[in-house]
């Protein structure tokens, strides 16, 4: 039987919960290995144990299985063309957000030129799991809210849920490595895990080249020890996910501010209200209970963009979240947020997320 015959019906056989042999696995995550997909060799096996724990009736990969159901015989599985259309379907389904049950997950990646040239869109659907990528070769180019943010060494991205961003080739490099972990924040974390914002549930530091090699030193034995079968495993992981954070905190730049003024606060709850909605400046600086050039003043000092371009901003991440709808089309999509022109919501998203409606669908 071929490799790709193999790796269709292992990757199938797990989607109906059956078990599924470790030299299946391997076999299957060297097939992984060689795609260029959104899954790493590194990161397989963790997306493979998340999965087995319990496919969600909403997961992208569940309508295989009914799908696919026809063209899987038992006992001798796929026949060759059936396992290409099958894993060309997995691939293209690929959930990385079943990644987000774990409390702490974690890996490496390398892109090459190819992968990044291809471009690739990622709206976060949790609402609950953070992440942090620290890059340790390469480049790539991150676009989010508009604004192109250069991603090489030493360059740590903090991104929160509902984050929305697209990632591209950076000019100069032909690959790009990082290292990366998601988790659920321990309560004491949150004042630790506020950074400057580069865009809307998206901020990076740059680390000085004194940090740098600690930093990622913190990121390889994070990775060993969740891979690690050792006594208190987790709990030593949980410990350096702490220091990672706690390290990067230290960086902040002098009088970075850690908490909003309160005026801003209720400025940006306004907004999260009503943002699929017209309204003015005056409007939000009347809700903040403050003039607004003062309010258009500090609203850009503290969250890094204008009170419009915040509500840009949360309007593109609910599109983003509507389009993985396909029942739902493009323009009604683009209504729902607060574009009736159909043309300049396509306009307005390309431009902030770095690709167009349709292709951050087809990506999805």
């Amino acid at each position: 039987m071929s490799h790709q015959r193999e790796t269709a019906n292992t990757l199938y056989r797990a989607l109906l919960g059956e078990a599924v042999s470790a030299p299946d696995l391997d076999r299957a995550r060297a097939w992984f290995g060689r795609q260029g997909t959104p899954l790493d060799d590194r990161s397989f096996a963790a997306y493979m144990h998340a999965l087995q724990d319990g496919l969600d009736a909403d997961s992208p990969l569940a309508a295989l299985v009914p799908k696919w159901r026809r063209a899987y015989r038992d006992r001798v599985g796929f026949d060759e063309r059936s396992a290409a259309s099958f894993l060309q379907d997995y691939t293209s389904h690929l959930d990385p957000n079943l990644l987000f049950q774990a409390t702490i997950t974690a890996g490496f990646a390398r892109w090459d030129q190819r992968r990044l040239e291809q471009g690739f869109a990622y709206g976060s659907q949790s609402e609950q799991a953070w992440s942090l990528l620290c890059v340790d070769g390469g480049g790539a180019r991150l676009r989010a809210g508009g604004r192109d943010l250069a991603l090489a060494t030493g360059q740590v991205l903090l991104v929160e849920p509902g984050a929305l961003y697209s990632l591209h080739p950076l000019h100069g490099h032909r690959h790009w490595a990082y290292h990366w972990v998601v988790f659920h924040p321990d309560s004491r974390w949150r004042d630790w895990l506020r950074w400057p914002h580069f865009a809307t549930h998206v901020s990076h530091l740059r680390l000085p080249a004194e940090a740098q090699d600690t930093v990622i030193r913190l990121f390889r034995e994070l990775d060993d020890s969740l891979r690690s079968s050792r006594d208190m495993a987790m709990e030593l992981s949980h410990n350096l996910l702490e220091q990672v954070i706690l390290r990067c905190r230290a960086q902040l730049p002098p009088g970075f501010q850690l908490h909003l003024d309160p005026r801003v606060e209720r400025a940006r709850a306004y907004i999260e209200g009503h943002y699929h909605q017209p309204f003015t400046l005056a409007t939000v600086a009347s809700a903040a209970s403050m003039s607004a050039s003062r309010l258009a003043s500090l609203f850009k000092a503290q969250c890094g963009l204008s009170v419009m371009g915040y509500r840009d901003e949360l309007r593109m991440v609910r599109a983003a979240q509507l389009l993985r709808n396909h029942a739902m089309g493009i323009a009604a999509v683009g209504e729902a947020v607060g574009y009736p022109d159909p043309a300049y919501f396509s306009r307005t998203f390309s431009r902030h997320v770095g690709v167009s409606p349709r292709e951050y669908r087809r990506q999805g």
